[in-house]
């Protein structure tokens, strides 16, 4: 019966399912990779506060932006007496 064909449904199925499953393996490998017993790696210390300061200049550069945006909005609607 394994080799019966499937319908276009029985073959997306069974495509999701295989996508699911290697989403599965390779999730777990990631999740066994992030808790390994012991010491951490200083490289990989590093580079995590690394990528840490540069997510937070980023928020910094986004805060500033809309501050200023805010700003902006606020001298323009004065100025044209929409308040």
């Amino acid at each position: 019966m394994s080799t019966r064909k499937h319908g276009f449904i029985g073959r997306r199925k069974q495509a999701i399912d295989e996508f699911v499953a290697i989403r599965k393996a390779r999730m777990k490998a990631q999740r066994d990779y992030f808790a390994s017993e012991g010491e951490s790696d200083p490289e990989r210390l590093a580079a995590q506060q690394k990528r840490d300061q540069e997510f937070i200049q980023s928020l910094k550069k986004i805060g500033i932006g809309f501050i200023i945006f805010l700003i902006f909005y606020a001298i323009l609607r004065t100025i044209l007496g929409l308040w």
